[in-house]
């Protein structure tokens, strides 16, 4: 039996004397510190770098998009699945172009953008447009909201609290997906659950002791330290303490007490804080633990159920972080402006739109919506050039909810009206 080669630490750690988590391509600290993660090559690597010299030899020309129009072109993936096929150690992360569109300011001629991905094998055309810098960038809003008073924003607090109602009921709602949690809910998530539940249920006799659990609960959380796990289990953990802190919160704003309230003002910008820490965790990530490539004498259905059900997670996990953070971004924002009568926005997150995507229920469905039209992710505070480039039915319902407090309900309404008439011409 030949003996197992372990993978050594980088040499940038191994220098350090820091420990390495020695993760492929490149490990976590080194990613966090933007230095070159660079492993020593095994003997065995070293014994066979000749072949594999004349192997990278033997594959077609890498091409170059330097002078690539990306709003209008369409990228072949085949040079590089070949490049991945050549050597079994690259995953599939590797290999794979992350693509999304570069949405500018005007959105001129939305249509032609490329904003869906390329139809065909799964295993082979894998795309992680979710992840790509410029998807994460905070963008402002291009109008004055239409919603700008208590009366105009009150409903918004509304539907949000009818959306962690939805959570109680089924365990899901809008921001929270149904299989985001699916091996296990963390405690302090857990916490928040029984207290929410336990306060939609309540009655003047239970109301009290209900809202002293919450508050005690809330103060012990905000003492927690922060998660020191790394990859996509550190981003969940992250986001379950933040989606936490804000149950409490929204409990304590908009309850009427006044004594609560004070206490929840206190800890609002601990809220805003973590939210912030959770954006930049995730902005940094880029599924290095998220692929594990199929083996190569697996099943073409194999190969695409691996390929999309690992895509799928990491979508789940990102954007129910993206959407976690609209919701609680909007709902300090609007609690500012009931009470001071002004609040701060410098810009919002981007956000999938594309309708289906949230409620599918299979990877594959998943990516053949995925596939099918675009947009997928666009800037959550622009919504005028969507609104008149697409179809309400081609939009996310929880977009249009959003955007109901942007450009206002009766534009909403009539543009889902004029979509209605179409269809039954």
């Amino acid at each position: 039996m030949s003996a197992t080669l372990r993978q050594k630490a980088c040499i940038s750690c191994a220098d350090s004397k820091r420990r390495c988590d020695k993760q492929l391509p490149e490990c976590q600290r080194c990613l966090d510190r933007d230095a070159n993660c660079v492993y020593p090559q095994r003997k065995k690597d070293r014994r066979n770098s000749i072949a594999r010299k004349r192997q990278a030899a033997e594959l077609p020309p890498i091409p170059s998009f330097a002078d690539a129009d990306v709003l209008g072109n369409s990228l072949e993936f085949g040079d590089w699945v070949a490049m991945g096929a050549a050597d079994p150690t690259v995953s599939l992360l590797d290999v794979a172009i992350p693509y999304v569109p570069t949405l500018s300011t005007s959105f001129t001629n939305l249509s032609t953008q490329g904003t869906v991905l390329e139809r065909g094998d799964v295993a082979n055309k894998t795309s992680l447009w979710f992840l790509r810098d410029d998807t994460w960038a905070m963008k402002p809003c291009n109008q004055e909201p239409a919603c700008v008073t208590y009366v105009e924003l009150e409903p918004f607090v509304g539907a949000v609290e009818e959306m962690l109602q939805c959570w109680v009921r089924t365990g899901h709602n809008s921001f929270i997906h149904r299989r985001l949690y699916e091996k296990g809910m963390p405690t302090c998530l857990q916490d928040a659950f029984t207290t929410l539940a336990a306060y939609s249920g309540r009655t003047p006799a239970t109301k009290e002791t209900i809202l002293q659990i919450a508050e005690e609960r809330s103060l012990a959380l905000a003492k927690q330290s922060p998660p020191t796990a790394e990859g996509a289990q550190g981003i969940l953990a992250h986001l379950a303490r933040v989606q936490a802190l804000f149950i409490y919160e929204f409990i304590h704003l908009f309850d009427g007490s006044v004594r609560l309230r004070a206490s929840a003002e206190q800890q609002l910008p601990t809220l805003r804080l973590w939210a912030i820490r959770m954006w930049e965790i995730a902005k940094r990530y880029r599924g290095q633990d998220g692929y594990v490539p199929s083996s190569w004498n697996a099943t073409e259905f194999d190969r695409e159920y691996d390929a999309s059900s690992q895509m799928w997670q990491l979508w789940i996990l990102t954007e129910s972080v993206r959407r976690s953070h609209l919701i609680i971004d909007t709902i300090a924002n609007i609690y500012d402006t009931m009470t001071k009568g002004w609040a701060e926005c410098p810009g919002a997150v981007m956000f999938t739109t594309c309708r289906g995507l949230w409620e599918a229920e299979s990877a594959i469905k998943w990516f053949e919506l995925s596939c099918a039209k675009p947009p997928l992710l666009v800037p959550s505070l622009q919504p005028g050039p969507l609104i008149s480039e697409y179809a309400a039915e081609e939009i996310d319902d929880f977009a249009k909810l959003y955007w109901r407090f942007i450009v206002g309900t009766d534009k909403i309404q009539c543009w889902i009206d004029k979509n209605s008439k179409t269809c039954k011409t």
